[in-house]
Parts: C-alpha cells; sequence; structure tokens
C-alpha cells in the first residue's frame, strides 16, 4: 500500500481531518529555508491539534509541532513525518483573578492589540516579538530585561494519554530563554498571564516605545531570519554579556557563507540574502562559535531551533 495515501486514509479516518503532503517548509519559516514536510497539518482549534497529536502518537508518526516559524530553521531535506502547525488561537479575560487565557497558537501581536484595547498591563514588552503564544513560553521569549515567564501562572499541558495536565509556574523552572518545556518537547494547550488594569493610553504608550527601541537595532520585519541566534552567554556570577557584542569583537560583521550573511546593523542577526539553505547557516553560525570560543573562551548557545529531517516529538 501506498505510505503516503495510508497514512493520510488513517489520520482522516481518526480525525476526520485532512493531512497535506510535500508541503515546503521554507513557506512555514521567518528564515524562508527548508524542505518538502512528508505530512502537514494546520490546526486553528484546541481540539485539532489534540487531534493530530494523540493520532501522530497512536499510530507512532514520526511529528513536530510548531508555531509560526520565526525561530526555526528547517533542515535542506524537509521532514520525515508530519509537521503540525498550531495556529489555534483564543483570548478571553477573568478580572476576577487578573488573568489573561491565552490558546498556544495565538499570536504575541493579538495579545498585545487586546491588551491595549481592554486596559490591561503587563506584556507591552512582548510587542514586535513575532511567534506565537506557545512558542513564547517554551522558549521564556522577553526582551528589555523582562520574559513572558514572569507573567505566568499555570500552563496546560497535553498529556500522553490525551489528559490535561496543569503546571504551576514554579513547576516549569523558567530561566533565560529557558523552560522545563524544552526537556521533553512538552504540547502547549494554554497558558494563564497574570496582566493589570491599566489605561488604554498608557499601555499603547509603552508599546510604541518598545517597538521604536526595537526598530533601531533589530532587521525589517520583511528580513529572512530567525531572530537573534544565539543566547547572551551568562557568566557564574549571573552578568549576562551580549552576543552581538561578542560576535562584532571577533569580526562576525561582513561574514557570510553562500546565501546566509551576518546582519550588518547588528551581528546577532544570520539573515538569508536569498536562496539560502540550511546548510549555509549552520556552517556561518559554526564559524561564528568558533570564533568567540578562541577569544573570549565562551561558548555560544543557539536561541534558534534547528529541526532536523528525522526529530521527533514521540
Amino acid at each position: 500500500m501506498n505510505k503516503i495515501q495510508d497514512l493520510k486514509q488513517i489520520f482522516s479516518q481518526e480525525t476526520g481531518l485532512e493531512l497535506k503532503t510535500g508541503v515546503s517548509l521554507s513557506e512555514y519559516s521567518s528564515f524562508r529555508i527548508g524542505g518538502p514536510a512528508e505530512y502537514f497539518f494546520e490546526a486553528r482549534q484546541l481540539s485539532h491539534l489534540i487531534k493530530a497529536v494523540e493520532t501522530a502518537r497512536k499510530y507512532r508518526f514520526p511529528f513536530y509541532v510548531i508555531g509560526g516559524g520565526y525561530n526555526l530553521l528547517f533542515d535542506d531535506a524537509g521532514y520525515n513525518g508530519l509537521i503540525i502547525r498550531n495556529l489555534a488561537s483564543g483570548l478571553s479575560f477573568s478580572p476576577e483573578k487578573g488573568w489573561l487565557e491565552v490558546h498556544s497558537g495565538t499570536y504575541l501581536g493579538e495579545i498585545i492589540n487586546l491588551t491595549i484595547s481592554a486596559g490591561l498591563g503587563g506584556l507591552e514588552f512582548l510587542a514586535g516579538i513575532p511567534g506565537t503564544a506557545g512558542g513564547a513560553i517554551y522558549g521564556n521569549a522577553g526582551a528589555f530585561g523582562q520574559a513572558i515567564g514572569d507573567r505566568v501562572v499555570e500552563v496546560v499541558l497535553l498529556g500522553e494519554k490525551g489528559q490535561e495536565i496543569i503546571l504551576k509556574k514554579s513547576e516549569l523552572h523558567f530561566g533565560y530563554r529557558h523552560s522545563d518545556l524544552k526537556k521533553n518537547h512538552r504540547v502547549i494547550l494554554k497558558a494563564y498571564l497574570k496582566v493589570e488594569q491599566d489605561s488604554s493610553a498608557a499601555i499603547k504608550k509603552k508599546v510604541q516605545d518598545y517597538l521604536e527601541r526595537r526598530s533601531k537595532k533589530h532587521p525589517p520585519r520583511e528580513t529572512a531570519c530567525a531572530g537573534s541566534f544565539f543566547k547572551n552567554p551568562v557568566l557564574p556570577d549571573g552578568q549576562k554579556i551580549a552576543a552581538g557584542y561578542l560576535l562584532e569583537q571577533v569580526g562576525a560583521k561582513g561574514m557570510r557563507v553562500g546565501q546566509a550573511a551576518v546582519f550588518p546593523g547588528h551581528c546577532n542577526f544570520i539573515i538569508n540574502l536569498g536562496g539560502a539553505i540550511a546548510h549555509d547557516v549552520l556552517s556561518l553560525a559554526a564559524e561564528l562559535k568558533e570564533r568567540v570560543w578562541k577569544k573570549f573562551g565562551l561558548l555560544l548557545e543557539e536561541e534558534v531551533i534547528y529541526i532536523p529531517a528525522t526529530a521527533s516529538m514521540i
């Protein structure tokens, strides 16, 4: 039996939903890099996300859940399995608790727009960060000395048997660009974030300020890249050193491999000049890491997640 037809039929029977095949992953990555996914599904409801993950687990399909694709680098070979794109969005506010309920596939931009209109403060620092809530919580995204983990109250995960698992903030061990969710690729369904009542005008002003500050050092939004490529190294005493500074000191400006290049305005961004492949990006990143290690004795750690063709969340 034809493998593709067999898997498509199983997925349809189990979920009532349809898989796509041979989808180019470059269309779902801000890097605009990546080969074809063997199978691809876009979930726009939490129920569909749950069905897709449960089916993949039941039949032992290799699968990987992604969000907006803004901090990912896909393999040139694509993905040998099922890519599940989580765009299951939803937002609601509980005035009694002061919590904002956020479905994991909700874009951060949607969250910011709601907080402005509803007068809910505390999340302004997320303005301009692309991607979804699930991806942001997974990697504890943040800016300007703040991170989304600071605002998390609870996270609801999809358990191995299809049950909902609720974890408190203290159980997730948020750190700099880290959460325990990274250890075993937990599937996030939704989260509750702490917010405070504030005036819409004050929130909007803070948002605009953050956006202006980001625009001065980040590549334009239309640039093909995946955000800051490396984490800022943290010294034993807790002090952070900007990766961009270290890279500038080792002559990163002007470096390129193939069509992958260091962004002229900030050395911690690798950009796709057009036609770059994953191998170009990985080779350039390896050279940058080697230079920093030789000069400073510091090992840079990638913030961008590389997904090999054989990766799986099973």
